[in-house]
């Protein structure tokens, strides 16, 4: 009965974080990091609480009935995982750096609007322990995510052609759907989405209408990261594909429905392409970026006609199901690519950077990928020079532990040469981390948080991959975070996407430990 009840409450808070919190508002955008904030403290403590009573009864009921709990909703609690212990050394190197740090009441909450502080990220390490305990599994909870999600989507495709289905006070370009800055919004999208999107890939087992509606999520997702607006979301495109690519070998089928899965995202792109044609004038964002180059170009759409080709040969061939050594392969020339790719971006920039080379003016677009200087990545190069500015004026221990959680900020503007670069490159906007997640961590947490913090996904990715074939849904969760830290190469944690990487870990570890030895 507890166990039931425990499941009840854990599914209860999931569906509430998951189809209300993206949709929470309180006076449109104009206080919404404070809003978002305090919907998901308030909602997210009382869960706490409530499972936090039914984990200690549960702990009684097994302390007097040994023959109790092994099968139903509760896997063991003193079962502990590799994934528990960095979550364990993430939350005490959290809690040493907030002790250390001088700005304490800055790292209690956090910085202002954006409140990724001593609070929130232990809050994310007792919800990953309870999640992962208490959740039983039920595939209902995706479909509830993924419903929520394309809601989002859909009306950001919407509000980027300038149709606003919900009014509000502030309505500009820069804000989108019902998640706020862009860049929020494509760190939503960039952990979220991939959940939907894997399970067409790798739901085999499911009905033709759910593969039909998950191949309409998909579509749905690609139409909104291309018709957003921002080239960051090319890194999780890529990260998505070459993850899901990754794994498809080890099934037929997945490797045909990893080929559907590349028409339909050539066609989305077109289909926003179609749109501004549509609505001409429609479009209220800049297309002198990666969208607009691949949305006002048939590049994609060849994608998709090769996507196409590739599904008629396999069909054709009937090839074989993938053996141990073909998998292999694949997978090392995936490596190689994947690795000729970045040399050669390296090489590109540091021609473009080091001698010049000069690009017209319709070519900006080219010029943020390959000029690594300030101005690189939207100001992203000056905000990443700060960083390494600032952690070399750090003593040894704010290096080992951090400057406070999330107080970058405070910290870099007390640097008085430091500062003044910040405030000549971004003026009286405040630059409140390095649009790098784990650089941004290296300053606020230190080495160890850092290191903790990464320990905790690679356990569980490791984890996850070795399982993977038992339970599939396995591989759902991997590609969620490999596609969140890919984006957030050049982006950072918020309260609308870091919850919910925390969240997905804590579903996933329950998955992974109802799995038999």
């Amino acid at each position: 009965m507890i166990k039931k009840a425990a499941n009840l409450f854990t599914t209860a808070y999931l569906l509430i974080i998951f189809c209300v919190y993206p949709f929470y508002l309180r006076s449109g955008y104009l206080d919404i990091g404070e809003a978002k904030n305090e919907f998901f403290l308030l909602v997210s403590f009382a869960s706490v609480g409530i499972m936090s009573v039914c984990g200690f009864l549960l702990l009684l009921e097994k302390f007097f009935r040994k023959d109790s709990g092994r099968e139903a909703y509760l896997i063991d609690w003193d079962k502990v995982s590799s994934t528990d212990l960095f979550v364990l050394l993430y939350a005490t190197s959290v809690f040493m750096s907030f002790v250390f740090t001088e700005y304490r009441e800055e790292a209690f909450w956090g910085t202002e609007g954006w409140y990724i502080g001593f609070v929130l990220l232990i809050l994310l390490c007792c919800l990953y322990f309870f999640i992962s305990r208490m959740w039983d599994g039920d595939r209902k909870v995706f479909y509830a995510l993924m419903v929520s999600s394309a809601l989002v989507f859909l009306l950001g495709i919407c509000n980027r052609f300038s149709v606003y289905p919900i009014k509000f006070e502030v309505t500009q370009p820069d804000f989108i759907s019902t998640l706020g800055n862009i860049n929020w919004y494509c760190g939503f999208l960039s952990v979220v989405a991939p959940v939907g999107i894997g399970l067409f890939v790798f739901g085999n087992e499911i009905t033709a209408v759910k593969k039909g509606l998950s191949g309409l999520y998909a579509v749905i997702a690609f139409m909104s990261g291309f018709a957003q607006g921002s080239s960051s979301i090319f890194l999780w495109f890529g990260a998505l594909f070459f993850m899901l690519l990754w794994i498809s070998p080890e099934k037929r089928e997945w490797i045909v429905n990893w080929l559907y899965l590349l028409v339909l995202w050539g066609a989305s792109a077109q289909l926003v392409r179609l749109l501004r044609h549509i609505l001409p004038g429609a479009y209220n964002y800049d297309l002198n970026n990666l969208c607009g180059y691949c949305t006002d170009s048939s590049f994609t759409l060849w994608i998709a006609f090769g996507g196409i080709i590739l599904l008629l040969a396999i069909k054709k061939w009937k090839i074989k199901e993938p053996d141990g050594n073909s998998i292999r392969k694949i997978r090392t020339a995936l490596l190689l690519l994947i690795s000729a790719l970045i040399l050669a971006w390296i090489i590109t920039a540091i021609l473009f950077t080091g001698r010049g080379i000069p690009l017209p003016e319709d070519k900006a677009v080219f010029r943020e990928l390959f000029y690594l200087d300030e101005n690189w990545g939207n100001g992203r190069g000056a905000a990443i020079l700060a960083g390494f500015q600032t952690f070399k004026e750090m003593p040894f221990l704010h290096k080992l532990i951090g400057v406070g959680p999330d107080c970058f900020s405070q910290y870099a503007y007390s640097l008085p040469e430091v500062a003044e670069g910040l405030r000549s490159s971004f003026g009286s906007s405040r630059l409140t981390n390095v649009h790098n997640e784990l650089f941004t961590a290296l300053l606020n947490t230190g080495v160890l948080g850092v290191s903790f913090y990464i320990g905790i996904f690679v356990s569980f990715v490791k984890g996850c991959m070795k399982k993977g074939k038992e339970n599939p849904a396995l591989y759902v969760f991997v590609t969620c975070i490999i596609c969140y830290f890919a984006h957030n190469m050049i982006s950072f944690a918020q309260i609308l996407n870091l919850p919910f990487l925390f969240i997905l870990l804590g579903m996933g570890e329950a998955v992974r430990r109802r799995i038999k030895e």
